[in-house]
C-alpha cells in the first residue's frame, strides 16, 4: 500500500489509466476518421446537388403569364405592331400611315395604353412588311410606284421614328403603278434590298442606298400570291398557289427552282401561309388546315447543289396568325379562339399551349421573345415569357438532329458562331465519344506496359533492382500533365507525322525481336554456360529494344515511301490529323502508366509467397506460376488499378487540351482528332455567358462527368471487393 501511494506521488501510470486513455485516443481517433469520411461524403453530395442546381433551369417547361390588359385608341386598323427590348414600350403601324408609340406599363398618372407619341409617316400604304430577323425595320409600298422605309427608334426621348432613305417616298415602278407584296432586307448598313409587285404583274427587285438605287424587272413570273425576302438578302421567295419559286437576288434576279409545297395529294386545298425563321434560313409553310411544315436548303446528289426540303412538321391547336421571334427560331400560332401554340424550330412538339382572348388581330414578341403583345377585338394584351432555353432539350443533346443546311441530322456540338441569329448545337454525344475514345486509346497503349512491367517487377526482378524501378516508375506520376500535353502538342505530334509508318510497324518489330532474343537465349543456354544475376533480364533486352526502335523508325518511312509512292502521313491526306487520338494515347498513356503500375505491382507483390512457392514445388514452372497462381490471387487489385487508370483517364483536362485539335467530331480513326468533355468545359467556360443555355449545358457536362467518373469508380469497387470474397471462398474450400 506504501508502495501504491508512492507511484501515485510521482506520477506513474497504472495499467489501468494506460488503458483508458488508450480508449479515449481510440474514441478520437475513429471519430476523426468517421467524420472525416462523413464530410468527403457531404462535399461529394454538395457538388452533385450545385450541378443538379445550375442544370435544372435548362429543363423548366416554358411558361406564360398575363402582364397587363388594356384598351388603346385605335382610329384606324392596325397593320404592323411590334415591342421594345424591354417590353415596356409598343408601337404600330395604322393603314392611314401612321406611327404610334404606346406605353405598356402604368408611370405615374400615365395607365398602362397610354399614347407616349405619334407621327404622319407617309399616306395609306397598299402593301407594309418587315424585314426578318435583327432590329426592327419596315418597307411601305405606296401608290405611284413609290415605298418608303422606316425603323422605331427607342433611343430618342420620346421614341420616335427614322427614314434610312429619307422621309420623302423613293419611286421604284417607273410606270407609277402601286406596289403590292413589298418585302424587304438591310444586308449591309444602310443599304436595303427590295421587292415587290407591280399591278400588272411585274416583279420588281432593286437595292437602295442613300446615294442611289439599282433596280431589276421581270415581267415572266407566275401570279404572285406572296413574296418572302431572306435577310442577307440573296434568295427570294415567290408563292404562287402550291408551287414556290426561288430567285437568286444578285445583278439580276435568277430563277434556282421551283418547288412544290403540297406534297400530300390528299392534303386540304386552299392558300398556304409563308413565313421566315430568324437568320432567314427556314421556311415555315402554314397549310389551310393549320399545318406547319418547316423547309430548308440541303445540298444534294446528283448535281451537289442546294435544294428546298421538307424537314418536320408542327401541329398547332388550329390555323391562325403566326408570329415568329426576332433572333430565336422560336415561333407561336395563335388561332381565332384563342388558343396559343408555342414551338421551337427542333421539336414537333409545342413548347406550350395556352389560352388567350378571342378575336386575335395582331401579335409580336420582343426581341429577345421574354414579352408578347396581343391585339384582339376586345384590346391589347401583354405577357412575360420565360423561355429561355427553346433550343435545348432531351432529343437536342443525345439524338440525331437536323440542322439548318446540313446534309442529314446528325450530332453536333457547336456552341457560338459570328452571327446574330445563330442556332447553337449542343449534342452532348460528340464529346462524350472523344472522351471514351481518348481514354480507350490511352488504356490500350497503358494497359501492357504497366501490367507487363508490374509483373516483372513484382515477381520476376531482383530486389535491389526493384527496389531502384518502382520509385522511378512511381516519380513519373509526379509530371504535370500541363508539361507532359505541351511536350505531346509541340514535340510529339509532328515526330509521330513523321515518323508514322515506323511507329505503327514498333509493336510488330518489338514483339518478334523479343521473341527471337527469348528463343535464342533459350538455345544458347543449352549450349553454353553463362552466368547473368537473376532478375537482371530486361538490362540485357534493352539494347535490342533500343536497336528495334531505331531499325523501325528507320525503316517504316523507307517502306512507305516505296509502297504508296509518298509519305504515308501524306497519303491519308485529310483522314489524317495531326493532333489525333495516337498522340493522345501515347501522351496520355505515359502519364497512366505510373498510377497503374503502382498498384497492379502492389497488388501483385502482396500475393502470400507460400503460394508460389508450393507452385513452383509442385513442378509448375516461373510462368505457369504467375498465370495460374498469382494473377488469379491478385486480379481484384489489378482490376481496381485498371478501373482508377480509366477514371483518370476520363477525367484528365490538360492532355487531352493540348495534345488534340479539339474537334467535337465522332470518328473512331486512331488519326483524326477529338474533343473530350473535360477539356471543353475548360476552353469554353471561360466565355460562356453566365446564366446562358451554353453556361448551363457546360455545368450538364461536368454533371455528366462527375456521374460517370463516380459510377466507374464505385462499380470498380463493389467489383474488387466480389472478387476478393470469392477468391477467399476458393482458398478457404
Amino acid at each position: 500500500m506504501g508502495q501504491s501511494k508512492m507511484q501515485q506521488q510521482v506520477g506513474v501510470v497504472t495499467p489501468s489509466g494506460r488503458d483508458k486513455r488508450r480508449a479515449v485516443i481510440d474514441r478520437l481517433v475513429r471519430m476523426v476518421v468517421t467524420g472525416s469520411g462523413l464530410l468527403v461524403l457531404l462535399t461529394l453530395m454538395l457538388i452533385f446537388v450545385y450541378l443538379l442546381y445550375a442544370v435544372f433551369p435548362l429543363f423548366k417547361p416554358a411558361t406564360m403569364s398575363l402582364h397587363d390588359q388594356f384598351a388603346v385608341n385605335r382610329s384606324a386598323p392596325t397593320v404592323a405592331l411590334g415591342l421594345d427590348t424591354q417590353g415596356q414600350v409598343a408601337y404600330r403601324i395604322d393603314n392611314q400611315g401612321k406611327g404610334d408609340f404606346i406605353q405598356l406599363n402604368a408611370q405615374g398618372e400615365s395607365p398602362a395604353g397610354s399614347l407616349i407619341s405619334e407621327q404622319t409617316l407617309s399616306s395609306p400604304p397598299v402593301s407594309i412588311s418587315r424585314a426578318t430577323g435583327g432590329q426592327p425595320l419596315y418597307g411601305l409600298g405606296l401608290s405611284k410606284g413609290r415605298l418608303l422605309v422606316v425603323r422605331p427608334d427607342f433611343s430618342a426621348t420620346p421614341p420616335r421614328w427614322q427614314f434610312p432613305l429619307g422621309d420623302q417616298p423613293r419611286l421604284m415602278d417607273l410606270k407609277g403603278q402601286r406596289l403590292h407584296h413589298l418585302v424587304l432586307a438591310e444586308p449591309q448598313v444602310e443599304q436595303f434590298s427590295l421587292a415587290a409587285v407591280t399591278e400588272d404583274g411585274r416583279l420588281l427587285a432593286g437595292v437602295f442606298s442613300a446615294q442611289g438605287q439599282q433596280i431589276t424587272e421581270l415581267t415572266d413570273v407566275p401570279q404572285v400570291d406572296q413574296l418572302l425576302l431572306t435577310p442577307d438578302g440573296r434568295l427570294l421567295y415567290l408563292l404562287s398557289g402550291n408551287q414556290l419559286s426561288i430567285y437568286q437576288f444578285g445583278s439580276e434576279l435568277t430563277l434556282r427552282e421551283v418547288v412544290s409545297l403540297r406534297e400530300d395529294k390528299h392534303a386540304v386545298d386552299g392558300p398556304l401561309t409563308l413565313s421566315l425563321l430568324a437568320g432567314g434560313k427556314s421556311l415555315l409553310v402554314q397549310s389551310p388546315d393549320g399545318q406547319l411544315t418547316q423547309w430548308f436548303d440541303v445540298r444534294k446528289a446528283p448535281d451537289n447543289q442546294f435544294h428546298l426540303t421538307r424537314i418536320r412538321s408542327f401541329t398547332p391547336a388550329g390555323k391562325g396568325l403566326l408570329t415568329t421571334e426576332n433572333l430565336r427560331r422560336v415561333f407561336a400560332s395563335l388561332s381565332p379562339q384563342g388558343e396559343l401554340s408555342l414551338f421551337s424550330s427542333l421539336q414537333s412538339t409545342p413548347l406550350l399551349q395556352q389560352k388567350m382572348p378571342e378575336g386575335i388581330t395582331h401579335a409580336a414578341f420582343s426581341p429577345w421573345g421574354d414579352h408578347l403583345l396581343v391585339e384582339s377585338t376586345t384590346g391589347w394584351s401583354s405577357y412575360q415569357v420565360d423561355n429561355h432555353y427553346p433550343d435545348i432539350n432531351w432529343r437536342s443533346l443525345w439524338q440525331r438532329v437536323w440542322y439548318e443546311n446540313y446534309p442529314e441530322p446528325a450530332y453536333v456540338w457547336q456552341s457560338s458562331s459570328a452571327e446574330e441569329s445563330y442556332q447553337a448545337k449542343f449534342s452532348l454525344v460528340p464529346i462524350i465519344f472523344g472522351t471514351l475514345k481518348a481514354a480507350g486509346y490511352a488504356m490500350l497503349f497503358a494497359i501492357p506496359l504497366a501490367l507487363a512491367g508490374a509483373i516483372y517487377t513484382a515477381y520476376f526482378m531482383s530486389a535491389g533492382l526493384r527496389r531502384v524501378v518502382k520509385p522511378a516508375i512511381e516519380m513519373m506520376g509526379a509530371f504535370p500533365t500541363v508539361v507532359i500535353g505541351l511536350i505531346a502538342g509541340i514535340w510529339l505530334a509532328p515526330v509521330i507525322e513523321n515518323y508514322l509508318a515506323g511507329i505503327l510497324l514498333l509493336p510488330l518489330l518489338l514483339a518478334f525481336a523479343i521473341l527471337l532474343c527469348g528463343w535464342g537465349s533459350a538455345r544458347l543456354a543449352e549450349k553454353v554456360q553463362w552466368s547473368r544475376p537473376a532478375g537482371w533480364d530486361v538490362i540485357v533486352l534493352l539494347p535490342v529494344i533500343l536497336l528495334t526502335g531505331w531499325l523501325a523508325l528507320w525503316i517504316g518511312p523507307q517502306l512507305s515511301v516505296w509502297t504508296l509512292g509518298l509519305p504515308l502521313h501524306e497519303w491519308l491526306g485529310d483522314n489524317y490529323d495531326q493532333r489525333n487520338a495516337l498522340v493522345v494515347g501515347v501522351a496520355m498513356g505515359f502519364a497512366l502508366v505510373p498510377v497503374i503500375f503502382s498498384l497492379a505491382e502492389d497488388a501483385l507483390f502482396s500475393v502470400p509467397p507460400s503460394l508460389s512457392q508450393g507452385s513452383l514445388a509442385l513442378g509448375a514452372t516461373p510462368w505457369q506460376t504467375v498465370v495460374r497462381v498469382v494473377l488469379p490471387s491478385a486480379f481484384a487489385g489489378i482490376f481496381s488499378a485498371l478501373m482508377i487508370g480509366f477514371g483518370r483517364a476520363v477525367g484528365e483536362t490538360m492532355i487531352v487540351l493540348m495534345a488534340t485539335g479539339n474537334t467535337p467530331i465522332i470518328d473512331g480513326s486512331i488519326f483524326q482528332g477529338l474533343r473530350a468533355m473535360a477539356a471543353n468545359i475548360a476552353i469554353e467556360m471561360p466565355e460562356a455567358v453566365v446564366g446562358s443555355g451554353h453556361y448551363r449545358v457546360l455545368f450538364l457536362t461536368a454533371l455528366v462527368l462527375f456521374c460517370f467518373t463516380f459510377l466507374v469508380n464505385t462499380l470498380a469497387e463493389a467489383i474488387r471487393l466480389r472478387l476478393r470474397e470469392r477468391y477467399q471462398m476458393e482458398r478457404t474450400a
